[in-house]
């Protein structure tokens, strides 16, 4: 058998770690997407929304769930993206995915008891903070309205994705 496992060596049981499905999306209204912050983010950063799946969701429904008890926001479609192992604290499966809501249905109505902050980016403020290739130090700051998760994290991706989906052909 092949993955991770621990063989107890006095009683011969072998224990597989588990792992928790957990979705990160990047909600968009079709001309700006939505970032949002947890009070444990370092300052100013802004990332995609998260959450873990709850039992018998499927991936669909935990997004809808999610975007939905964060923002308030009702998904009218969804796209897979990436997928990231993401070891520490839980060792989560992030499911990457970007979803729309509809024009006009953009109003955000924030649940304080998991977010600190959402609000709507456009491609042109996006593009800059992806010029940014590390989080600024506490010093440059104040130079710096908002910065973004590192490159190799899938919400990274997610978001340079929709930024580059947004520059003209």
């Amino acid at each position: 058998m092949s993955g991770s496992k621990r063989i107890c060596s006095s009683e011969e049981i072998t224990y597989y770690p588990q792992v928790s499905p957990v979705i990160i999306v990047l909600v968009s209204d079709g001309a700006h997407c939505l970032l949002a912050r947890q009070k444990l983010f370092p300052p100013g950063m802004y990332s995609a929304l998260a959450g873990f799946c709850d039992i018998g969701e499927t991936v669909e429904d935990s997004v809808q769930r999610e975007v939905a008890e964060e923002v308030g926001l009702n998904v009218s479609s969804l796209e897979y993206s990436a997928s990231q192992h993401w070891p520490f604290p839980n060792s989560s499966l992030m499911i990457a995915c970007h979803a729309m809501v509809q024009p006009g249905q953009n109003k955000i109505d924030l649940n304080h008891s998991e977010l600190e902050a959402a609000r709507w980016f456009d491609a042109k403020e996006l593009t800059e903070a992806l010029k940014r290739k590390r989080m600024p130090t506490k010093k440059e700051m104040g130079d710096v309205p908002f910065w973004i998760p590192p490159p190799w994290a899938v919400a990274h991706q997610l978001i340079k994705e929709w930024t580059e989906s947004q520059q003209p052909s």
